[in-house]
């Protein structure tokens, strides 16, 4: 009876901890996903300060984004080795020492990329780990309250960063961003204190894999960055490598017979195309509103607010939707909103920024009303216990797929040929460019949907 009492008094207080540490995580979460959304809108004034060009400038965000989705699946691999209190603690270091890397080198780009990366290789622990730490730790029926929190925070996050950006960037200068990122070292006393220290436990961590992954990801960026034929000929080495690789080792991070899935591969083949679109807007958008309207990045990012907003609230009510609807509808009127929302801000390019207000609005909440049917539909696909795995990869995916929407289209604003207008709208040279990239999106938003009921929606209609 004695002995029961103890093992009794001894689970209370470890079950108290890890309820006790999801507040904590969960600030972590919202504090690096600020952070990496703050430093996706200061490029404009990046670029003037180092005197680049956009396709240059855009290095900062792309790579960060390849980090983020490569370390996610490095720190989910890492989760079943080694414990969340150490892998938390790495993470908050490697934010702090790149943070402070970035503002000691502010006058090298080189020097800030590099700061970046080390400083993104860090916020992707808190992005990735609270998720895992929450389906492990926490009773069933309460794990859908703190994920749905973590979605939340997304929302959020994209909000106070596009505003915490523009600000600091307009009435300070974009480098005290570093020096704000300093403050995830406060959560550290509460993540040593509240987060268990759990036994390492034996793990196999992809390393050749990942690698690999990280090499079809940067020779495709550079290729389209500078349309070199060596940048290609390494991407279908490195894809060639990899498939063959994951098919011959059992331990591979990802499995072939995800590849030898028709239907999970279309999906991903999908979202990657559309994904690609996403953060080319966005990035887009300053540049846009700052040349063509002569705005400061502090009115730009209040100008984000309503799309921000409109996102958190479908992307709340989305999976209603999408039970009423089906994943083929939701799908498909996503991706035609996200069509309507170019070509307002394409046709309509000088006549108000209330347009790019509009558009941004649609085009937020169209992605966020189209993540959810799209990821359900991967999983779908494939076997309940290999889901993780696919979520991961699909999280990666979207990652290169976004990073990769930012060089290309950093690549067309430098390109001499953009700067006439394809449907003489305009006269003007930045508004041409900026225009013609609209369109060019429109059609890549286009084939995405094609692509979509070639190979999913007319076999799911059947």
């Amino acid at each position: 009876m004695s002995t029961t009492t103890a093992d009794v008094c001894m689970k209370k207080p470890q079950e108290y901890n890890f309820k006790k540490a999801v507040p904590i995580t969960l600030l972590l979460f919202l504090l690096c996903l600020i952070i990496d959304n703050s430093f996706k809108i200061v490029s404009v004034d990046m670029a003037k300060d180092f005197n680049i060009s956009a396709t240059t400038v855009s290095w900062q965000a792309t790579l960060a984004g390849l980090v983020i989705g490569i370390g996610a699946v490095v720190y989910a691999a890492l989760a079943d080795s080694i414990s969340f209190r150490k892998l938390f603690t790495a993470g908050i270091i490697l934010i702090c020492v790149g943070s402070v890397m970035g503002y000691v080198f502010q006058h090298s780009f080189l020097l800030v990329v590099i700061s970046r990366l080390i400083q993104t290789a860090g916020l992707a622990s808190a992005e990735t780990l609270y998720v895992i730490f929450v389906t492990k730790h926490l009773p069933a029926n309460e794990q859908k309250k703190f994920l749905g929190l973590s979605t939340s925070s997304f929302a959020l996050s994209q909000l106070i960063g596009a505003l915490t950006g523009g600000y600091i960037s307009t009435y300070f200068h974009w480098t005290m961003l570093f020096l704000v990122s300093l403050v995830t070292l406060l959560t550290l006393p509460f993540i040593l204190k509240y987060l268990p220290k759990e036994e390492a436990k034996n793990s196999h961590v992809d390393v050749l894999g990942l690698f690999l992954v990280g090499t079809i990801s940067a020779s495709l960026l550079l290729y389209i960055t500078d349309f070199n034929w060596m940048y290609l000929l390494l991407f279908i080495v490195a894809i060639t490598l990899f498939l063959t690789y994951i098919s011959k080792n059992s331990k591979a991070f990802i499995g072939i017979s995800f590849f030898k899935n028709k239907q999970f591969i279309s999906l991903l083949g999908v979202a990657f195309v559309i994904y690609s679109v996403q953060l080319a807007y966005i990035f887009l958008f300053p540049f846009l509103l700052e040349k063509i309207y002569g705005l400061k990045l502090d009115t730009i990012s209040l100008l984000l607010i309503p799309g921000y907003i409109g996102a958190t609230l479908v992307g709340a009510l989305s999976g209603k939707f999408a039970k009423f609807l089906g994943s083929k509808q939701c799908i498909t009127i996503a991706m035609s909103c996200i069509v309507v929302s170019l070509l307002l801000g394409a046709f309509f390019i000088q006549t108000s920024i209330v347009v790019f207000v509009i558009s941004m609005v649609l085009f937020s909440s169209s992605f966020a009303f189209m993540y959810a049917p799209i990821l359900d539909s991967c999983i779908r696909t494939i076997e309940k216990e290999k889901a993780g795995t696919a979520v991961g990869f699909f999280n990666l995916t979207l990652n290169v797929a976004m990073s990769i929407g930012i060089a290309y289209t950093a690549a067309m604003m430098d390109h001499s040929a953009m700067r006439r207008s394809f449907l003489g709208i305009t006269s003007n040279s930045d508004a041409s460019m900026f225009s013609n990239i609209l369109f060019i999106l429109v059609f890549i938003t286009l084939f995405s949907l094609s692509l979509y009921w070639v190979l999913v929606g007319r076999k799911t209609t059947k």
